[in-house]
């Protein structure tokens, strides 16, 4: 663990890894800290030749780290509430490892021959979802219940299905997106697990591109980003794309515009569902600065707080996200050949200055 200043912003940040394989904290729409936010946990890169890739576990004031899962296993999650990761090996054996003691409990199995197409994702009851490539290719929502040790598949579709994630509070709505590697005529869906109906959530208009959707903890309402095309920013004239954060409602009937700037792509809400953050992202020919963006969501308020490198890949996105206090950002942050390496910067000197 190194700590430095950030010579753009001017605030002290820590970074836990040095490569050179790929180190990136889960993915933002999984929590990413143990619930006494002593920990936080990212991916390590199995390179060719050694054998400590996996999920592992940082404490975050010290920086002493601990393998949880090794490359065997895969979409690693959080529970909202619990202090558990939900993740499968082999494919379709699926696990919560309980990380008081790290030790596995089997819950059940993924339909055979198939594999997740995302993370896992777990509802308050225990309900455990995900969005599946079935043995014959067809793409399906797939959920596992307490009890059970077979899952049931509650959806199929000829799309690439991506992105699932059950709502926290109510095991009967899973989000779910159509995956095109880019922009989508009707990205965003709901499944009604218990009719088995899906219906578009945010409703797409012509020339909209809406990406990069996430819970907030409570499951009232989701966070999801609008991209413009380039125009005008701030008055002046510029290759540069606005990014819209947009705030939906639980059912998809109401949508507002909370924060916007330029280069914007993926959005977090912290848990008191007070501040959003994202990052700023080099993409669709516009180069810029990369680096992480903070917004108050009563005041409108934004502040650019951390820089960071290059992304080599998606993969090396930033992926920002907020502890469970709200008081700290956990970043992939690009080294010098564009790889993820995980940083935290602390909230509290941001705020101070605010």
């Amino acid at each position: 663990m190194v700590e430095y200043r950030d010579s753009v912003t001017g605030y002290e940040i820590r970074r836990y890894t040095d490569g050179p394989e790929r180190n990136a904290k889960l993915y933002f729409t999984s929590e990413n800290f143990s619930t006494d936010d002593r920990y936080f946990y990212f991916n390590k890169q199995q390179l060719d030749g050694k054998d400590d890739g996996g999920t592992y576990r940082c404490e975050w004031a010290t920086g002493k780290m601990e393998r949880i899962t090794d490359y065997s296993y895969r979409g690693f999650a959080l529970d909202r509430e619990k202090n558990i990761a939900y993740v499968c090996k082999n494919e379709t054996e699926v696990y919560a490892i309980h990380l008081d003691d790290n030790h596995p409990e089997f819950l059940g199995n993924l339909p055979s021959g198939g594999n997740v197409t995302g993370h896992l994702t777990a509802a308050n009851t225990g309900r455990v979802a995900c969005s599946y490539h079935l043995a014959n290719k067809i793409f399906a929502l797939v959920v596992l219940d307490p009890g059970k040790t077979e899952a049931e598949v509650v959806h199929m579709s000829d799309h690439h299905l991506g992105h699932a994630q059950i709502c926290p509070t109510d095991e009967n709505l899973i989000f779910y997106i159509h995956e095109t590697m880019g922009d989508a005529l009707q990205r965003t869906w709901m499944c009604d697990v218990e009719s088995r109906r899906v219906r578009p959530y945010y409703v797409e208009h012509a020339n909209e591109w809406i990406t990069h959707e996430v819970w907030s903890a409570d499951g009232a309402e989701m966070a999801l980003m609008k991209l413009d095309p380039p125009g005008f920013v701030d008055g002046k004239a510029g290759l540069v794309h606005t990014g819209n954060i947009i705030i939906g409602d639980k059912d998809g009937r109401h949508f507002d515009v909370e924060a916007r700037s330029t280069q914007l792509l993926h959005p977090c809400i912290s848990r008191d569902r007070k501040w959003l953050c994202a990052d700023r992202i080099s993409y669709l020919g516009t180069d810029i600065q990369e680096g992480v963006v903070l917004f108050e969501r009563a005041t409108g308020k934004q502040k650019l707080i951390a820089t960071t490198g290059t992304c080599k890949t998606g993969a090396d996105h930033l992926h920002p996200s907020f502890n469970r206090s709200g008081d700290m950002i956990l970043f992939s942050n690009p080294d010098e050949n564009g790889t993820a390496q995980v940083c935290t910067i602390d909230l509290k000197q941001v705020k101070e200055d605010w």
